[in-house]
């Protein structure tokens, strides 16, 4: 009833807009002004009565652990256009009661510790502090291993239980790690990948965290060998995290790992934060309900994914592989995917369906989501504009445009580039209000009239100052806008 009678509502509105709108024009009896005018009343309608119809509703499918949404941003794609369709994927855990074994369930950790000459100090003494108040929250039941690894790689202890006897010998261990020689980041992560792999336990939450505060510059380098090496964390029921320490670090090569490893990336300006982190991490191990969560999206009828919030994409066969993460007892995480479809010529496709994996309580589960979702692609740019889901395009713009975006920003501020990293939001923000001058979105007016205007003016202000001054500022900057938006675009 109250759709109908607000599509009424509507429609007399229109109606009295129209009216009002050629009688003016009959008074001023222009008729350039006439064209024009009803040239953009025509497509003004057009859009009103297309955005009028309903659009392609969210799509919900739960057990009793996991349940997943989806939720289109357009059902439709203009004829010669790059394609690109994006998707509002939500993944929600139950909120499991507290006697819950999965609550309970113990902990597994190992940290692999960056103790090249450049950590010697603060860094180095504040993460032997962070170790060592991490053990005053690890029960008997709970393990800890810890690596290190400069010029070589030194195991100062396999997993153990955290029983008397191993905390006071692992707080000796600890107590005397020193800093010193190079950073061959590869080796000390290849050490604890493999500790982990060589002895899969699925009864227990398992973690490695990996700390650097500069570049790797021994051994394996690369940023996606080294991803890769992480990915066998999810393959084997563990996660790989990463710390970036201070201004040096390469933030490109901590957020792959993380990303290939199902883990969290941090940027830690302030070494005082080591403890936060690790306990962090130990809190969220206790609560996961959903591990090794894998989405599988079907592709198909000449369909291909872009994009995956970020996360990286492994293609097996016609189906697209993300792996996002642990998700915890009552959580909700949301992210978008952005497909694309051929626009050559004017018909209809099928999205594909969807599969989530995840192990709970170390059994295996699936579950199976039927997109009943057809994008259209069309000749009519009113129809595209009108296919629009205001609410799911805000969120789009927010969480993903603007952040891939703010990533741009923050490689060209870090290389020094002002012009490029200006040009950048400009563009984005020309292209949204374009659109958004017919969607509407509040979402989006805030965004271009708040967010982006604080972004210009930090972006100048990041290169005013001495020479000394600016390049201190542009490393801040640049790893803090990406953290951001690191954040955001992946809901972590």
């Amino acid at each position: 009833f109250y759709h109908e009678r607000n599509s009424t509502n509507n429609a007399r509105k229109s109606s009295l807009t129209r009216e009002h709108i050629m009688k003016s024009l009959y008074q001023k009896r222009s008729p350039h002004l006439i064209v024009f005018t009803i040239t953009t009343l025509l497509f003004l309608v057009m859009v009103h009565d297309a955005m009028a119809r309903s659009s392609a509703p969210p799509i919900v499918t739960t057990d009793e652990v996991v349940s997943l949404e989806t939720s289109l941003v357009q059902t439709k794609v203009l004829k010669g256009s790059d394609g690109k369709v994006s998707m509002d994927i939500s993944l929600i855990a139950s909120d499991l009661p507290p006697d819950n074994r999965a609550i309970t369930q113990p902990v597994d950790l190992i940290i692999v510790l960056d103790r090249s000459g450049s950590m010697n100090g603060q860094k180095i003494n504040d993460a032997r502090t962070a170790m060592l108040r991490l053990m005053d929250h690890l029960t008997g039941a709970d393990r800890l291993g810890i690596v290190s690894y400069a010029n070589n790689v030194v195991v100062h202890s396999p997993l153990v239980s955290m029983n008397y006897p191993n905390v006071s010998r692992l707080r000796r261990l600890v107590a005397n790690i020193g800093a010193g020689g190079g950073t061959n980041l590869g080796s000390g992560l290849h050490t604890g990948v493999d500790m982990f792999s060589s002895s899969p336990d699925y009864g227990r939450q398992r973690k490695l965290i990996l700390i650097s505060d500069g570049l790797a510059n021994q051994g394996v380098t690369y940023p996606r060998r080294l991803g890769m090496m992480a990915s066998n964390g999810p393959e084997h029921n563990f996660t790989v995290s990463s710390v970036g320490v201070g201004y040096d670090f390469n933030e490109q090569l901590m957020t792959t790992i993380a990303d290939y490893g199902g883990g969290s990336y941090y940027f830690l300006e302030d070494p005082n934060h080591f403890a936060w982190i690790f306990q962090k991490e130990f809190d969220s191990a206790r609560r996961v309900a959903a591990s090794s969560l894998e989405i599988r999206i079907q592709l198909m009828d000449g369909v291909s994914l872009l994009s995956g919030g970020g996360y990286p994409i492994k293609m097996e066969d016609n189906v697209a592989v993300i792996r996002p993460g642990d998700l915890l007892a009552g959580q909700k995480r949301s992210f978008f995917l952005t497909y694309q479809v051929p626009t050559i010529k004017e018909r209809q496709f099928q999205l594909g369906n969807i599969q989530v994996r995840y192990n709970h309580q170390g059994r295996a589960k699936q579950r199976d989501h039927t997109l009943n979702y057809a994008i259209s692609c069309v000749s009519s740019s009113a129809e595209v504009v009108g296919s629009y889901d205001k609410e799911a395009w805000g969120q789009q713009v927010l969480k993903e445009d603007y952040n891939q975006m703010r990533s741009k920003v923050a490689e060209a501020v870090k290389e020094g580039k002002k012009q490029e990293a200006l040009n950048s939001i400009a563009e984005y923000e020309q292209r949204n209000r374009k659109l958004n001058s017919q969607v509407g979105s509040s979402t989006v007016s805030d965004n271009l009239d708040h967010d982006v205007q604080q972004l210009k003016e930090s972006v100048e202000d990041t290169f005013v100052g001495a020479p000394a001054a600016v390049m201190q500022k542009q490393k801040r900057q640049s790893k803090a806008l990406q953290y951001e938006s690191y954040k955001i675009r992946r809901d972590k």
